[in-house]
């Protein structure tokens, strides 16, 4: 941990650059290019920089996913979900429905707040300072879906995808097991590094995080997700699980997939949870009553 007067300077000079830092541009996955304020990616950086100062108070602060999503049943019944069309920003969004940056960030957990892409999903609820705007339509590629029955939705959504997936019958080939062999491996080294929300790095993992570092470095090369969209377009149901692969789990803390984790067999899996890095069981109460499906990563052959 860095001395307070070091800590202090650090943020100081971490702000002037926010101050005076230019605009970026992210690409979609269309070509387009779309700004981003760069004070808004900075201030995020110093944020998560200085609270990682103090690795105890980080550890207070994170300790409890649910507690630090955790939506009242007003802002559930008033969310909506908005598709990303050319041009957008999050900082556009944000303007457009009175939220801010970071909580479309939290909300859905972007890895970071400098690249969104064409027609991806982004679920908006209320602000905590303000109210979701009303329905502005569905012009220039914009999808509004007002729903007080969330869970509901996501249900037949994940049922969908499902249904639509081949099952898997077959164990992964020699190079399959070999980078289960060493992501299991990779992923107890970490235990006990604290959860993280947004995080990818053994400063701290939230669970997608956690699965996406531990695979790219056992071999599998895989870009940095959601579990939901992990769930949704790059895996595909297992019939009967081997150690390595997925194990997904929904309701934990928001509506839909929401929580994913490495199968270690036995009925254990290791994952980011609310005390870090741990290992858990899938016949438990609570991840028996969220247990959506065991997968494996489509780059697994």
């Amino acid at each position: 941990m860095y001395p307070r007067k070091k800590s202090m300077l650090i943020g100081a000079a971490i702000l002037a650059s926010c101050i005076f830092s230019p605009s970026v541009y992210a690409t979609t996955d269309n070509g387009v290019k779309t700004t981003v304020a760069h004070s808004n990616i900075k201030s995020m950086i110093m944020s998560n920089h200085i609270a990682n100062l103090d690795r105890s108070e980080t550890r207070k602060e994170t300790l409890s996913k649910a507690r630090m999503t955790k939506l009242s049943d007003q802002q559930i019944a008033s969310s909506i979900t908005y598709k990303v069309a050319a041009g957008d920003t999050l900082t556009k969004i944000a303007k457009k429905f009175n939220v801010s940056v970071e909580e479309i960030v939290r909300w859905n957990q972007l890895p970071s707040a400098d690249k969104i892409y064409v027609g991806q999903i982004l679920n908006i609820y209320a602000s905590s300072t303000g109210v979701v705007a009303g329905n502005p339509g569905n012009s220039a590629g914009n999808q509004i879906d007002t729903s007080a029955n969330e869970e509901a939705l996501k249900d037949k959504a994940i049922e969908a995808q499902l249904a639509k997936e081949r099952l898997i019958e077959t164990n992964p080939s020699d190079k399959g097991q070999a980078i289960y062999k060493k992501a299991i491996e990779i992923a107890k080294t970490y235990l006990g590094v604290p959860y993280l929300f947004g995080g990818n790095t053994p400063d701290g993992f939230d669970c997608s995080g956690f699965v996406r570092y531990v695979y790219a470095n056992a071999g599998l090369d895989i870009l940095r997700k959601s579990s939901e969209d992990y769930f949704m377009q790059d895996t595909t149901k297992v019939k009967n699980p081997v150690p390595g692969d997925l194990v997904f789990f929904k309701h934990t803390y928001k509506a839909g997939v929401s929580h994913m984790g490495i199968y270690l067999g036995d009925g254990k899996f290791i994952h980011a949870g609310n005390d870090g890095v741990e290992i858990s069981n899938v016949s438990a109460d609570y991840w028996k009553k969220h247990f959506v499906a065991y997968k494996r990563f489509n780059g697994i052959k």
